[in-house]
């Protein structure tokens, strides 16, 4: 049976390792940077792309290759990026015969740079940013099928199979996975300080609609002009990322399978999940919230997420709350109100290689290096050592005065369970993190019989294109709780149908029962 065989691969995991919307659009938020309300980085005027340089993919120095190397934005580029590249590129000419330069770009200089024929040797691409299944099924990405096992044969050993397995993409695997939060868990965030004054104890687990106690306290507080959230312009609740994480989505952001369904007779059955019953549930309590004033009122207008709210959202994982305090600057709990869970978007996070490259194998023993040397792994997620953090005395890192200078998105880089685990002031910290995470997965994860699908919107790409146009005029009033969800979902579903929603769930499901038949998945 399919799921005896993923918790077989998942308990595999767990050996081996002994050693991240309706944000609004389904992607959700990981533990990292804050984004605004849809998978891009604020735009706020700076630079999302790195400055011009005649570093090109494919050019040498000397005998040396410098290989280009497209990666997320991570709001600017880092002002220490050279430092740090310099730093790395000392150790990667010794033990792999390469240089690395990194460009920092939004998803949408990505996807223009790459189909411009523009120079790059790798990519980090998932199924939100740089989309792996559809850039592979374009020809953009080069078949690295064989060469994981011949080129980088360490690396091939350390991923465990059900991620490479889930990233083959009509038989052909595009992208070297990246070990990390692969079972998604969406967290509410609570600001450590102020329930620490009002003495209310945060549980690791609640419910989506149990957090409307915690918004009322949060509420009352705030107006009462508790110290904690006095010096902040903003403090109420943001639209909050991870909406709809209840969906095995297929296609980001309209289509995927229930994860209620699941043992039920309509578990294969691809639906429309913006108007799903389980979606609904949750726009009615954020209508209800909205209206409580639990949401702030600028939320359907903001652009930018606010970095201080008293309670918000993110897809994490345990001990995220080090990640999140650290990065936003003030101390919070986490509560667990959906997952974990796996699906092949969640696992979809790579490395991939350009079809164009010269240096492909080059490209992949780099990878395979930052994979497996746990000292290059940390300079590359925190910087340099002395400067940019320290390690303490039981190995956690702890950042420096200087760490601004260097935060990259450390989920798109390489095997999140390989570095060492960030401390962060006031928060309990386990070093031994990722062993609880994995083994989680193994015990609670729940998945569809759609792991390893890919759907091939091709066929169906204009009424694709309607739909998410249509959904972006309801996503931000029903995200945010404006919207009466009982007046306005039967609008959406209506506008939907006339752009040709059926014809699109008629394609995706016949995709599905094929890849289904072809696999011999019930």
């Amino acid at each position: 049976m399919k799921m005896k065989r993923i918790l077989v691969l998942l308990l595999a995991v767990v050996m081996t390792l002994s050693v991240a919307a309706c944000k609004q659009d389904g992607k959700g938020t990981t533990a990292a940077p804050e984004a605004k309300a849809t998978d891009e980085k604020p735009d706020d005027g700076k630079e999302t792309a790195a400055p011009e340089t005649d570093k090109q993919g494919g050019e040498t120095d000397g005998e040396v290759p410098t290989l280009i190397w497209l990666n997320g934005d991570p709001g600017t580029i880092p002002p220490d990026n050279d430092m740090v590249e310099e730093a790395m590129n000392e150790i990667t000419v010794d033990k792999v015969g390469v240089k690395v330069h990194t460009l920092y770009m939004s998803g949408d200089a990505v996807r223009l740079h790459i189909s411009s024929g523009d120079s790059w040797d790798m990519a980090y691409t998932c199924a939100w940013w740089n989309l792996y299944n559809e850039q592979a099924l374009k020809g953009y990405f080069a078949d690295i099928t064989d060469k994981v096992k011949t080129v980088t044969p360490e690396l091939y050993e350390y991923i465990p199979e059900i991620l490479w397995s889930g990233n083959t993409v009509a038989g052909v695997l595009y992208g070297v996975p990246i070990l990390k939060d692969y079972g998604m868990e969406i967290f509410w965030r609570f600001d450590a300080d102020l329930f620490d004054d009002l003495e209310i104890e945060i549980p690791d687990r609640m419910s989506f609609d149990d957090l409307g106690t915690y918004l009322a306290a949060a509420k009352e507080a705030i107006e009462a002009g508790n110290p904690n959230t006095s010096r902040y312009d903003y403090a109420m609740m943001d639209i909050p990322g991870g909406l709809d994480s209840p969906y095995d989505y297929m296609y980001s952001p309209i289509l995927g399978l229930p994860f209620s369904a699941i043992g039920t007779e309509d578990e294969n059955k691809i639906v429309f999940y913006r108007a799903h019953e389980d979606s609904m549930a949750r726009y009615r309590t954020l209508h209800e919230w909205y209206n409580a004033g639990y949401i702030s009122p600028e939320a359907p207008t903001r652009d930018q997420v606010s970095v201080y709210s008293a309670v918000k959202s993110g897809q994490g994982f345990y001990g995220a709350d080090a990640i999140w305090s650290s990065g936003d600057n003030f101390r919070q709990y986490i509560s667990r109100f959906d997952g974990p869970n796996i699906s092949t978007n969640s696992i979809m996070n790579n490395t991939a290689f350009s079809v164009n490259s010269k240096y492909v194998d080059e490209s992949l023993k780099y990878t395979e290096l930052i994979n497996t040397d746990k000292k290059l792994r940390d300079m590359l997620r925190y910087g340099i050592e002395g400067h940019h953090y320290n390690y303490t005395d039981d190995g956690l890192v702890m950042r420096t005065d200087k760490a601004d200078g260097y935060k990259p998105w450390p989920f798109s880089q390489a095997s999140y369970g390989l570095s060492s685990v960030e401390a962060a002031p006031g928060v309990d910290v386990d070093p031994n993190m990722w062993d609880v995470i994995f083994k989680t997965y193994e015990e609670e994860a729940r998945t569809t019989n759609a792991l390893g699908f890919h759907f091939d919107p091709s066929p169906v790409e204009s009424e694709l294109t309607a739909l998410v146009s249509i959904w972006d005029k309801y996503n931000k009033p029903l995200c945010s709780g404006i919207a009466d969800p009982d007046v306005e979902v039967p609008k959406l579903v209506s506008e939907a149908e006339a752009a040709g929603l059926d014809k699109v769930l008629a394609e995706a499901q016949a995709q599905f029962d094929k890849w289904r038949e072809e696999n011999n998945v019930d």
